[in-house]
């Protein structure tokens, strides 16, 4: 003689559920936000975000270029990102204030020229918008240089030497005159982040004021 079991929808709906908040409660997800666009809440755990670089640890100040000096001492210099698509890929300076024709005569020009280390590819598509790095020299931090938009990806390979055969290149602006012409700051340290949230904060709390007292019927 068997013995049938019988469930109701509710003991079905109690069991999913229970299912449900045990693997939440073993999973973390995680979002990427970008910070300059979306507003931290107030009660948001600070501790958790770091101004330092995925595989390569904290940063200095940006390098900036000094368009009146030679730039014998940037070409050849070896430099890092963290990309989206290809992660940390390693490159050298080949050329600053590059001015190329293509194969269809249509010319274009960038601030940096980088090629990828031992024939590798420095940036996939992707990986547009990822910061450039000039590594340390004499226990400095890398600093930061250029920012990435595009390359191999989109415009195919680069003859760079004679007798070569082309490479795999990535254009980049330079960092230092983008952000003086955008009259911004790169935040690359943790104090540096504290007090752009507390100026964040401020400036809300200044707007929300703002919009208050608009709201306020004028008295009679």
């Amino acid at each position: 003689m068997t013995k049938s079991c019988h469930l109701r929808l509710s003991d079905i709906w109690d069991f999913r559920c229970h299912r449900e908040k045990s693997y939440r409660q073993q999973t973390k997800t995680f979002v990427r936000a970008d910070g300059a666009f979306i507003t931290f809440a107030n009660d948001f755990d600070m501790s958790s975000v770091t101004t330092s670089v995925t595989g390569l640890g904290e940063i200095g100040d940006v390098k900036v270029i000094d368009l009146q000096s030679s730039i014998n001492g940037l070409i050849g210099r070896r430099v890092v990102k963290v990309g989206r698509s290809s992660g940390l890929t390693n490159g050298i300076v080949m050329a600053y204030a590059f001015e190329y024709n293509d194969e269809k005569g249509i010319c274009f020009f960038t601030d940096l020229l980088v090629v990828g280390e031992n024939q590798h590819a420095f940036d996939l598509e992707g990986d547009s918008g990822s910061l450039i790095i000039l590594t340390g020299q004499d226990a400095e931090k890398p600093k930061p240089i250029g920012i990435i938009w595009g390359g191999t990806a989109n415009r195919g390979r680069l003859k760079l030497k004679s007798g070569h055969a082309p490479e795999n290149w990535t254009s980049g602006v330079d960092l230092g005159r983008l952000l003086d012409h955008l009259e911004l700051d790169l935040i690359t340290s943790s104090k540096g982040l504290q007090d752009a949230l507390q100026d964040q904060r401020f400036a809300m709390a200044a707007a929300i004021n703002s919009n208050v007292g608009k709201c306020r019927e004028p008295s009679k």
